[in-house]
């Protein structure tokens, strides 16, 4: 039984989703203590519960501890079951964290996976839908085939969203390697809202106000504009690049209330310009999902900046799986165990 430190480092859910993960695709046991102890509300929260109940399914495993506000977890993984599986946050949890627990294992196997999950498709603390669309997703397409497809838009604070995802592993699966820039010759982006909001132009507005910032990078630039049906009246941008040679780099922000639609925009173009500025091969919320998938493979990569998620990320990879993690500058190595 593998003992894990909840409270390490950012102490939040991402280590809990990718203790699990790992876990799984090690085939070890793990207890969890101290679960989201750096957290206002500690404990297991409905769309980590929902993550859990997504690993127990894909892999058999045997749980003790998942309960509503729990900060001690026990997960045994047992083996592999391809299939179909439907899974409900029940709030406007982040459905893109869900999947965390689970990409992983399904990616890195011979079955495929087709999971619907329903909850928050574009809310705070969390990647937004099209990020892994278009950004994550596509960096792993050598390891196994990834497909997202947005049923129904959902936004804080009643989410109602959902998501199909469809996973399957490659033979074999290859190293992780972004260490060498490539070549941006485009950024394209996508500024949605929901349909109650058109009457305001609120997504045109956000990518008017995108595209204006963006112009400093010298690249061409096309943000379309989307209006869905959605429970709530949400918006957001995410912004991407078109690069050769190397993963997108990913920059997106959301709407609130009260909170200017040009400032959506601009808020998402300069988190973009930063990291496209800063020579990164991938991005800084890219880095430190990969580092599960680094972990058992191998291989390195480049980002802008070794975030505490990333720090949290390599602990538990180090704990579960036994790789040996490098960081030098801005540049992480691992060596799987042998």
């Amino acid at each position: 039984m593998i003992a894990i430190d909840g409270s390490f480092g950012e102490g939040g859910g991402a280590i809990l989703r990718q203790a699990i993960g790992l876990a799984a695709y090690a085939r070890r046991p793990i207890r969890i203590t101290n679960t989201r102890a750096r957290r206002p509300k500690p404990g297991l929260q409905p769309q980590h519960l929902e993550a859990v109940r997504a690993a127990t399914a894909v892999v058999g495993a045997r749980v003790t501890g998942a309960t509503l506000g729990s900060t001690q977890l026990v997960f045994r993984p047992g083996d592999l079951r391809p299939g179909t599986y439907a899974l409900d946050v029940g709030t406007a949890g982040a459905t893109t964290l869900v999947l965390q627990s689970i990409l992983l294992p399904c990616l890195c196997s011979r079955g495929e996976f087709t999971l619907d999950v329903r909850g928050g498709t574009d809310v705070p603390w969390s990647p937004p839908v099209d990020y892994l669309r278009v950004v994550m997703l596509p960096a792993l397409r050598d390891i196994g085939r990834a497909k997202v497809t947005v049923l129904r838009r959902g936004y804080y604070p009643k989410g109602g969203g959902r998501i199909r995802i469809h996973l399957a592993g490659r033979e074999p699966p290859t190293a992780i390697g972004a260490v060498n820039p490539g070549w941006h010759t485009a950024i394209r982006g996508v500024s949605h809202a929901a349909n109650v909001l058109s009457g305001r132009m609120v997504a045109e507005r956000q990518a008017s106000a995108a595209e204006e910032s963006l112009q400093e990078l010298g690249l061409p630039v096309e943000i379309t504009p989307r209006y869905h049906p959605a429970d709530s009246a949400g918006s957001g941008v995410t912004l991407w690049t078109v690069t050769e040679g190397a993963p997108a780099l990913g920059g997106a922000a959301l709407g609130a209330r009260g909170k200017p639609a040009e400032k959506v925009g601009a808020e998402a173009a300069s988190r973009l310009a930063a990291e496209v500025g800063s020579g990164a091969v991938v991005d800084r919320y890219l880095a430190d999902q990969l580092i599960p998938f680094v972990a058992v493979l191998g291989g390195a990569l480049r980002t802008s900046a070794i975030t505490e998620h990333c720090r949290s990320n390599i602990y538990v990879a180090e704990r579960i799986f036994g790789a040996r993690f490098a960081i030098d500058g801005l540049r992480i190595t691992a060596q799987p165990l042998a």
